[in-house]
C-alpha cells in the first residue's frame, strides 16, 4: 500500500485487482479519519447542552452503534472505486499506471469533486460548527449556575475565560488543518484530471505525478499535525500532556521521592567504593 503512492513502484500497475483493492481500502480510511472526529465533536455537543433528550444521547451505547454504522457508510460511498479503477497507460512513456485519483476521463474529475466535499470541506465545516455549538453550551451551564460574586469566583471565570480562549485556538488550528490538506489534495486532483485530460508530453507527466504524490502525501499526514500544532500553540495543551504523563509516575516529580532516590544511589556508589 505504502508502494502504490509512489511512481513506478506501485504492485497495481500490474495488477488490477491489486489496484482495486487498495484504493478501495485507503480513500474510505482517509476520509473516516476526519468524520470520527466529527462524531466526537457531536458527542461533546450532545454531553454538554442543558437538555437532558440531547444528553441522552452521548452514551457509550449509542456510540458502540454509530460508530460501525459511519465505517460501513464510509465503504459503502467508495463501492464505486473498485468498479471503475482500472490499469492506464500514460500515453507518453506507455508505462501502466494505477492513478490514485482515479482513472483519466470524467470519473477522475467526478471524483475529485466527490473527494473534494467529502473530506475537504464537509468535516472542516461539521468541525467548526459543533465545536462553536459546545462552547455556547458551556456559557450556557454557566449562566444557569449562582455564584457568590467574590474574589474566588472571579478567578473561577478568568480561568474559565482562558481555557475558552485555549479551546478556540486549538479549534481553528485543527479545522485549518484539515481543510488545508483535504482541500489541497482535492483541488490538485481536479487540477491534474483537467490537465491529463490534454496529451501532454513526458516532463508533463512527470509535473503531474509529483503534484499527487506530494499532495497525496500532505493529505495523509495532515491529520497527524493537529498534536503538533496542539502542543507548540496551547500552553492549556501541554500542561494537561504533562499531567498525563505524570500520572503514570507519580513519584516523578515527588521531590522527597527524588531525593531518597538519591541518597540510596549515593550510598550504593559509596559501598561500591569502599568495598
Amino acid at each position: 500500500m505504502i508502494q502504490s503512492g509512489f511512481v513506478n513502484t506501485d504492485p497495481g500497475a500490474y495488477s488490477v485487482m491489486f489496484c482495486k483493492i487498495v484504493w478501495f481500502s485507503l480513500y474510505p480510511i482517509r476520509g473516516l479519519s476526519s468524520w470520527l472526529i466529527v462524531l466526537a465533536c457531536g458527542d461533546r455537543y450532545l454531553s454538554s447542552s442543558t437538555s437532558a433528550t440531547k444528553r441522552a444521547w452521548s452514551t457509550v451505547r449509542v456510540a458502540n452503534r454509530i460508530i460501525p454504522l459511519t465505517i460501513l457508510t464510509g465503504f459503502i460511498i467508495y463501492i464505486h472505486v473498485p468498479i471503475f479503477f482500472e490499469i492506464s497507460i500514460i500515453p507518453a512513456t506507455q508505462q501502466p499506471i494505477c492513478y490514485a485519483p482515479g482513472p483519466p476521463g470524467t470519473y477522475r474529475l467526478v471524483l475529485s469533486l466527490f473527494n473534494l466535499i467529502y473530506f475537504g470541506l464537509s468535516p472542516s465545516l461539521s468541525m467548526f460548527l459543533l465545536g462553536m455549538l459546545t462552547l455556547r453550551n458551556i456559557e450556557r451551564s454557566k449562566r444557569l449556575l449562582v455564584a457568590p460574586l467574590n474574589n474566588l469566583s472571579n478567578q473561577h471565570n478568568q480561568n474559565n475565560k482562558q481555557i475558552n480562549r485555549h479551546m478556540l485556538r486549538m479549534l481553528f488550528l485543527q479545522v485549518l488543518m484539515y481543510c488545508v490538506t483535504g482541500l489541497a489534495y482535492s483541488v490538485g486532483a481536479i487540477y491534474t484530471a483537467i490537465r491529463t485530460s490534454q496529451p501532454s508530453n513526458v516532463f508533463q507527466v512527470a509535473q503531474y505525478n509529483m503534484i499527487t504524490v506530494v499532495l497525496g502525501l500532505l493529505s495523509n499526514n495532515g491529520p497527524c499535525l493537529s498534536f503538533y500544532l496542539f502542543t507548540l500553540s496551547s500552553g492549556l495543551f501541554r500542561k494537561e500532556l504533562k499531567k498525563l504523563f505524570t500520572k503514570f509516575n507519580p513519584t516523578a516529580n515527588d521531590p522527597q521521592q527524588i531525593q531518597t532516590r538519591l541518597h540510596q544511589t549515593g550510598y550504593i556508589g559509596m559501598t561500591t567504593r569502599h568495598q
